[in-house]
């Protein structure tokens, strides 16, 4: 039996109507995903991919996720525009949520309302976000203020009351590092207020930036040696800026005279104290905070409480912990 053209057009028309029926079924919930879709995407910014600290936050935030989330990371090689780009990126494929450990801590503001206005809540880790009007869920951090005053502490001890000049390398971008030096600088001015300590006054001779990274405190301290032959201290943010001034000194063999107090506790920190080539070093505990931030995350998808901000406790690390220290026992 031949059957009108006429028919075969409706068969064709009635399949395309099906075809377009199964399509809209496919709905995405409030976070882009689509429904059906077990894994939240959680897009984890860090200020650098060079400082192990952040690698070893990041690996300890995506342990704790697990299967059950999909995370993409970036490193913003301590650029603020360069985060923010990544920000704006992970904000348009409608991730669920951002953990960020901000170049900058005023710049990463713009990008965390972007995040805001998006619906998509934003944690941060390591440096705080000093945008007033730019929402955060959750901040874990190292006590940075409490670890300062530490290093400051140290220092003391390792000039053994006799006072002299010293230098501070800093990294005003990030407020963690902003919070070591207003320790530190607190202990010293402490110090040199009390009159028992009139003859080992502490003179900070320069504060200069360090860029957080090896290569810039080398050559800031070389510089400040070139005014200042005297030097007896260097209190440096971080483990690579420390490093940096160790090797400034030894070149210029000053290494008996100047003692350096580092910042963080990283592995390439530990093993310069161990061996001598820096005094001692408040340490952070990235892992730990990964691993917080994680969970904080966790919870808020569960409806759970979270608390705004969680500190955690630096401590002083010194030769003797690290002769003990299991971490470095095969390291040479």
């Amino acid at each position: 039996m031949v059957r009108p053209v006429h028919f075969w057009w409706l068969v064709l028309f009635t399949l395309f109507l099906a075809s377009c029926s199964r399509q809209t079924t496919k709905n995405t919930d409030n976070s882009g995903k689509a429904e059906g879709s077990s894994k939240k995407k959680v897009g984890i910014l860090l200020q650098t991919t060079v400082n192990p600290f952040f690698l070893d936050l990041s690996a300890a935030a995506e342990k704790e996720l697990g299967g059950d989330y999909e995370v993409i990371v970036f490193g913003g090689d301590n650029s603020a525009d360069r985060q923010a780009k990544q920000i704006k990126d992970l904000v348009v494929q409608k991730v669920d949520a951002l953990l960020i450990t901000p170049c900058n801590a005023n710049a990463v503001g713009g990008p965390i309302r972007d995040a805001n206005a998006a619906g998509i809540p934003v944690f941060t880790a390591d440096t705080a976000c000093l945008a007033p009007d730019a929402k955060v869920e959750n901040h874990v951090a190292t006590d940075n203020f409490a670890g300062g005053k530490l290093a400051g502490t140290a220092m003391i001890q390792a000039l053994g009351n006799k006072g002299g000049k010293i230098l501070v390398l800093d990294y005003e971008q990030a407020e963690s590092c902003q919070e070591r030096v207003r320790g530190f600088r607190e202990v010293i001015d402490v110090h040199n207020a009390d009159a028992a300590n009139a003859n080992a006054q502490i003179e900070i001779v320069a504060q200069l930036p360090s860029l957080a990274e090896e290569v810039a405190s080398q050559k800031q301290t070389k510089d400040a040696l070139k005014a200042n032959r005297d030097l007896v201290g260097v209190f440096a943010i971080n483990d690579p800026a420390a490093l940096g001034a160790v090797s400034a000194i030894e070149e210029e063999k000053l290494q008996t005279q100047i003692k350096v107090i580092g910042f963080d506790g990283q592995k390439i920190g530990k093993l310069a104290i161990r061996d001598g080539r820096i005094f001692a070093d408040p340490i952070q505990f990235p892992k730990k905070m990964g691993t917080l931030s994680a969970q904080y995350i966790k919870n808020y998808f569960s409806g759970d409480d979270v608390p705004k901000v969680r500190m955690i406790k630096p401590e002083l690390y010194f030769q003797a912990d690290a002769f003990a220290d299991e971490e470095l026992k095969d390291e040479k």
